[in-house]
């Protein structure tokens, strides 16, 4: 657990941060504005006191005790005029969380916030997602940031209590996103498309390829099943389960020490280059580095296949 303080002094920011990769927090407490640059992962900041302007590159609003901002790849934000502001950021590695993919895939209010941007890595229209939640709930969701916290001080990010707490977060919040929402509707899931995402995540799981011509249909026509993909995700069911096998080959570096190649070939890929190939197209680094980079340390395993 790394605590420190970007300042200190009377009148200045003051800025903790706690925990290690796959989820860290860092809690802010602002008196001076503050921009954020645009980032490679999700980011879910909840505000536990005072107000300010929220700032993006399309407007400002205000905010407040109990505003939630969910932050997705590739977007900065700055907070303006902030009256003793406080507030919480968690920031994770989603591909941490494929193994619980029933449990978010099932859960519409939760994907779609946390799922389109965070899983599937395309650009969207909606990046950032601005809500305010009811007091009752804002209570639940400072409750559980304080849980998670003590977990990450207690070194026990690796643990699946702490996916737990995460996924517990998620849903607290996506279920008054769906209440108090500022824009755009929640996604819409069709069956077909549901179909789709059960039938690739059981060829992942099993390590066999997904074939999209050869796929079990459910009672629906395979055009269909495409054209309800494709509107879901932006992309298309093949190109979909390549990145699903890559961040399910990412769960795997981050929580065990098997090697890439044993990873590579439990996963169904061809060959050991074409899962590193993939993966760097994906990640932008290779799954040696991904590992030194992200992953516990008692897991680092240098001197691996890349």
């Amino acid at each position: 657990m790394a605590l420190f303080f970007k300042k200190s002094g009377p009148g200045e920011n003051r800025i903790e941060n706690s925990g290690r990769w796959p989820v860290r927090l860092t809690h802010f407490h602002l008196v001076e504005e503050y921009e954020f640059p645009p980032t490679n992962f999700p980011e879910i900041f909840y505000v536990q006191e005072g107000s300010f302007l929220h700032e993006t590159d399309s407007g400002s609003q205000a905010l407040r005790e109990g505003s939630v901002v969910v932050l997705n790849p590739g977007n900065r934000h700055a907070v303006k005029q902030p009256e003793q502001v406080v507030f919480t950021r968690l920031r994770y590695l989603p591909e941490w969380l494929s193994a619980d993919f029933n449990l978010l895939v099932h859960s519409p209010d939760v994907m779609s916030i946390f799922f389109d941007q965070s899983w599937f890595r395309y650009p969207r229209d909606e990046t950032i997602h601005v809500f305010t939640t009811k007091e009752e709930a804002s209570e639940r969701i400072s409750g559980e940031l304080a849980y998670l916290r003590e977990l990450i001080k207690d070194n026990r990010q690796m643990e699946p209590i702490t996916r737990v707490s995460i996924i517990k977060l998620m849903m607290l919040i996506g279920d008054e996103y769906n209440r108090y929402w500022r824009g755009v509707n929640e996604l819409d899931f069709l069956p077909e498309a549901t179909h789709a995402l059960d039938v690739i995540e059981k060829k992942i799981e099993n390590g066999e390829r997904f074939y999209e011509k050869k796929m079990a249909r459910g009672g629906f026509d395979l055009a269909d099943i495409e054209t309800a993909f494709r509107d879901l995700t932006g992309l298309s069911m093949s190109n979909y389960a390549d990145r699903r096998r890559v961040f399910h080959a990412a769960h795997r570096l981050l929580c065990t020490d098997l090697e890439p190649r044993i990873i590579s070939k439990d996963l169904g890929f061809a060959t050991t280059s074409q899962f590193s190939k993939l993966f760097q197209d994906i990640f932008g680094i290779s799954p040696n580095v991904y590992r030194q980079k992200f992953s516990s340390p008692e897991l680092d395993t240098a001197g691996a296949d890349s």
